[in-house]
């Protein structure tokens, strides 16, 4: 049976209700098959396996991508010891900002690359490409090095590998949103998307954590009472270039297990209903993956499910369409090819007989097939631009603040926990040693805290209104924050660092997640992968700009030591205008994707673009009111 089909058997006892088609599915007709197929999926129970399998991965990147601001110090004491320009060798802002802006870059590239690849290949042909990706570009950032007597610039080296290393970063981020969207039955999407985000602050306290340990064990071999390592101290040197290698290492380990994991999940059924239209193949990976309904011998063989048509098909019934299915209920189909091309009308149906019609999001309607004619009909003559739009502005000016706190977050974190004094530094060991257990305490406590109640609290309240209401809450923080920001420093060091932590407790119970989860839901199966992928890149240029910003703002190049600790509230005032953007766009731009009874409208209602959508929520708009 597999440890997947174990995982997300059904219980015991219970079953589905639609009756097993996978015997003598040939003779089927098409239309049933699609339905049964669509049924079974948003009828079965919480699919662990895929957020296992997904997960991993997501949390692979996560570590991947936050490891930078843990190893970033320690890179400055091994290849840039004379450069001190506050006492501690750090590296040069010129190459900070260059490594993390191409890994951004790169993450950019992979996220629309891999989003338009994956609607046009298959989900399931991308996915785990991208680990693979990354794990080569983990192991040639290794290698990085400055070559016999520097015959070899580090810098450009460890900018190179960290962008190919971003290209597999970013590919993860439609993918793995997509397919678990696929893949999760209807009352459990939110949630499973929830819980595969919920890998990105795991991934990052992992990346702090071994960095932690890993200090910890080189301690006897780092220096603990001079600023730098000595010339003459070789072991020093050693240690921690080891130390920053074994760092970024292990994230290998997890990207092996989560590609060999990767390879037990087929093709997304609703990508071969829609895209490749073969319901026969369809089918059967359907039934094998979720498991077919048994038999009960006392009560005789499974009867086909009546679903009566849900609220939101009753309300748009009467708004028809010419891309529909063209297989009457009962019709019975001669043959059945294995062939991804959809049967001819001559297979189908007797010659002159019209087509039958359903209304879009019935599980029997057939979306048409991706066009630059469908591209623009959907997108500019039916408006939905407006949600390509809304979902990526929100990205841009979530991660705008995201990034701006999270990447950055040592030079924060140091300047937050301890003030700075340049005329007596702290040693090696303790600045590796605080950066690791600092940033421990200060942003995995809130992103961990956050994602936890964000998986709770998304089962009742929708992704949109959690959305707006996480950005009104961070710009609150921020304007608190950033108005009192000397005050607090000069008096309570301890109420700025729960406000910090109160921020990322609000990223992830709020828009950091919700950009991820609105994306893969709100577009149709043939534009999904592409979309998700325009909008995740969309806030990977917020962050993009975001680190120019802040390299510039912060001058770390500068003798003028304090312009940190009295400008950077200004900073956090910059950041609470960007929330207060997300909030408006979220309003006018990004659609509601519940109904009144709080439950989430099937990928297929949600696919039929913003006209159908209006409607359903002038119509939940209507309930509202009357209760």
């Amino acid at each position: 049976m597999g440890l997947r089909n174990w995982v997300t058997r059904p219980i015991k006892g219970h079953h589905i209700g639609i009756e097993d088609l996978t015997a003598g599915g040939s003779g089927i007709p098409e239309q049933r098959r699609r339905r049964w197929t669509l049924q079974t999926m948003d009828q079965a129970p919480f699919q662990v396996w895929v957020v296992i399998v997904a997960g991993i991965g997501f949390m692979t990147d996560a570590f991947g991508l936050f490891a930078l601001n843990v190893v970033t110090p320690m890179l400055g004491y091994v290849y840039w010891p004379d450069y001190r320009p506050d006492g501690v060798p750090t590296v040069p802002t010129s190459v900070k900002t260059a490594m993390m802006c191409s890994t951004l870059a790169g993450t950019m590239v992979g996220q629309v690359g891999f989003g338009f690849a994956a609607d046009i290949l298959g989900r399931r042909k991308m996915y785990g490409l991208e680990l693979v990706i990354i794990i080569v570009g983990t192991m040639l950032l290794l290698m990085s090095s400055n070559g016999e007597k520097n015959s070899m610039a580090i810098g450009g080296w460890l900018i190179t590998w960290r962008a190919i290393m971003g290209i597999g970063i970013g590919a993860d981020y439609p993918l793995s949103a997509v397919i678990t969207a696929e893949f999760a039955p209807r009352r459990y999407r939110a949630r499973m998307l929830s819980w595969v985000f919920f890998a990105q602050p795991v991934g990052q306290l992992f990346a702090n954590v071994l960095s932690l340990a890993a200090v910890e064990a080189y301690g006897p071999w780092i220096t603990n009472t001079d600023q730098y390592c000595k010339p003459e101290d070789v072991e020093c040197f050693r240690a921690i270039d080891r130390l920053w290698r074994l760092t970024v290492g292990v994230g290998i380990v997890p990207a092996i297990i989560a590609l060999v994991f990767r390879f037990t999940i087929p093709e997304s059924p609703r990508y071969s209903l829609d895209i490749l239209q073969n319901t026969q193949s369809t089918l059967e990976d359907t039934a094998n993956y979720y498991g077919a309904p048994e038999l009960n011998p006392e009560h005789g063989n499974v009867e086909m499910l009546h679903v009566p048509p849900t609220p939101d098909i009753q309300i748009i019934a009467s708004r028809r369409s010419s891309s529909c299915s063209e297989i009457a209920p009962n019709e019975v189909i001669d043959s059945d090819s294995e062939s991804d091309a959809r049967p001819s009308d001559v297979q189908l149906r007797p010659a002159g007989t019209p087509p039958p019609q359903f209304p879009p999001g019935d599980p029997s309607f057939v979306p048409s097939l991706a066009s630059w004619a469908d591209a623009k009909n959907f997108f500019i003559i039916e408006g939905n631009w407006q949600y390509l739009l809304g979902t990526s502005l929100s990205w841009l000016f979530l991660d705008f603040a995201f990034y701006g706190l999270g990447l950055s977050s040592p030079q924060i974190v140091s300047n937050i926990w301890t003030p700075r004094n340049p005329e007596h530094p702290p040693s090696v060991f303790k600045t590796l040693r605080d950066n690791s257990s600092h940033t421990l305490v200060m942003v995995s406590i809130g992103t961990v805290t956050g994602g936890l109640m964000m998986i709770k609290i998304v089962k009742y309240v929708s992704p949109k209104v959690i959305q707006f209401w996480g950005f009104l809450a961070l710009f609150v923080l921020f304007i608190v924050t950033g108005s009192a920001w000397t005050t607090l420093l000069d008096s309570s060091r301890s109420g700025l660092i729960v406000l910090y932590v109160l921020s990322h407790i609000a990223f992830n119970l709020g828009p950091n997640v919700t950009t991820f989860i609105i994306p893969a839901e709100i577009f149709p199966t043939r534009y999904r992968c592409t979309c998700h992928g325009i909008a995740a890149a969309s806030g990977k240029l917020g962050s993009w700009i975001v680190q120019i910003f802040l390299a510039y703002a912060f001058k770390s190049d500068s003798v003028e030591f304090d312009w940190e600790r009295k400008n950077f509230g200004h900073v956090l005032q910059v950041m609470s205008a960007f929330m207060v953007a997300g909030a408006v766009t979220t309003y006018f731009l990004v659609p509601e994707t519940r109904g009144h009874d709080n439950k989430s409208r099937t990928l297929e209602v949600l696919a039929c673009g913003k006209k159908v959508i209006d409607e359903l929520n002038r119509q939940r708009k209507r309930d509202d009111e009357d209760d």
